[in-house]
């Protein structure tokens, strides 16, 4: 008798939170559903191919080794947290398409997969779960997004994150070189691609097809919608004769706490309070500088304690200070890489001191190896670093491109080809 109420139960609340979603779901159209953390105490967010950390979000169609996406909760023991995914039109809004048309399985699903911090002076606990699972497979190529949820109300998001889940039917190559432009020759990157369509049929090759290239895995200043400017026998030409241009940049700074007891790479000293502190070398404005190379991982970041076994639980928390040497500027000043989600935030922002005539900043972050840069909002509303570190053509990038098609009967933007995130100087 337990087992048949207990099954009853089970399968009234799934419906409950079925019905809840498809009402939620009617609000998201027309929406640009970009990456989005709501609440500071979520932290360390990854979402990355299963076993690659440092990878970009993105999986073949039909392969079983798929994403994982993660994070640590700082406020609570447990949450009741649940996930939907959406998939989305190429501009990053949710498609038209019917459920059962991208997904099979279930909408709505519980996080189940979750542990409490072992050993760690900041208490937190881990959740994870991995894309596709024995509750929902998407069935389509393309863009799509995830969400995390709380208390079964889909409008509570926690959390947003964007992946794509690609075809290998074309193949796309990419060159960069100094911009063409005379006025930016020295601080930008020109971006030429080209496709071998392979065979694959394409009707109107201007209207059908769409590439999107990211520099360093980011969305905030991709280029996208571009069209080919020569086609020969299958080989479409992506030679932008100046346009398209990417700043170059600086190579990013590094510091490395996965030992907290040791001063490492980048790392001025460290001390245990009632967590740890850590204080970074100081860092000082180049923005007239020459181009100087850093071997570093292009923005990103991933997390790791060089002494335990499982750096997702056991890895702790510290405050880490940032110092920027610098005179006061007329923009603010952000730290800025893939450890503040490409944007420039409030928990990001430096603060400047008169007396020592520097900006700086503290952030609880995890234990784990870093690159970050000193940025600035720039007056097109992009993000910038010309102010602060300077930009320089010669600055080692990563590009990865995305192809986007949608023909005749095809309702969907399907992505048919993607190059995987990779320095082409």
């Amino acid at each position: 008798m337990y087992l048949s109420y207990h099954f009853l139960f089970n399968m009234l609340l799934k419906k409950s939170l079925i019905l809840t979603l498809t009402l939620a779901s009617s609000v998201l159209f027309g929406q640009n559903l970009n990456d989005t953390t709501v609440f500071s105490y979520i932290k360390s967010i990854q979402i990355a191919p299963v076993g690659e950390p440092l990878d970009f979000a993105a999986y073949e169609l039909g392969s079983k080794k798929g994403l994982e996406l993660s994070f640590d909760d700082l406020a609570y023991e447990w949450n009741n947290y649940a996930y939907r995914i959406f998939h989305c039109t190429k501009n990053w809004e949710k498609s038209d398409l019917l459920l059962n048309q991208y997904l099979t399985g279930f909408e709505g699903n519980y996080m189940n997969d979750f542990a409490i911090s072992i050993g760690t002076f900041v208490p937190y606990t881990h959740y994870s779960l991995k894309i596709p699972n024995a509750d929902m497979t998407p069935r389509i190529s393309g863009n799509y997004v995830i969400e995390i949820y709380q208390d079964d109300n889909p409008n509570d998001i926690v959390l947003r994150r964007r992946f794509i889940i690609y075809e290998n039917l074309v193949i796309p190559a990419v060159q960069i070189s100094r911009a063409v432009d005379l006025n930016n020759f020295s601080s930008e990157q020109q971006v030429s691609s080209r496709v071998s369509l392979s065979g694959y049929p394409v009707q109107d090759y201007f209207n059908d097809l769409d590439l999107s290239i990211l520099q360093n895995r980011r969305w905030d200043n991709a280029k996208t919608e571009l069209k080919p400017a020569f086609i020969n026998d299958g080989l479409l030409e992506y030679n932008f004769m100046g346009g398209e241009a990417f700043p170059g940049g600086v190579e990013f700074h590094v510091f490395d706490t996965k030992r907290l007891n040791q001063v490492g790479m980048g790392v001025k000293t460290s001390r245990l309070d009632t967590c740890w502190e850590v204080y970074l070398n100081e860092v000082k404005n180049q923005s007239i500088s020459v181009y100087s190379f850093q071997n570093d991982i292009n923005g990103r970041r991933f997390y790791q304690r060089a002494d335990v076994g499982n750096p997702d639980l056991a890895g702790d928390y510290c405050w880490v200070e940032f110092y920027f040497k610098s005179p006061k500027l007329d923009v603010p000043v952000f730290v800025f890489g893939q450890l503040s989600d490409w944007r420039l935030t409030n928990e990001f922002e430096l603060a400047y001191n008169e007396s020592r005539g520097a900006y700086s900043k503290r952030v609880l972050l995890k234990q784990g190896y870093y690159n970050y840069v000193f940025a600035h909002p720039t007056t097109d509303g992009s993000v910038g670093t010309e102010l602060t570190e300077g930009t320089h053509w010669q600055t080692r990038n990563d590009y990865t491109l995305i192809m986007y098609n949608q023909g005749m009967g095809l309702r969907y933007d399907r992505i048919i080809g993607y190059l995987k995130p990779s320095s082409a100087l």
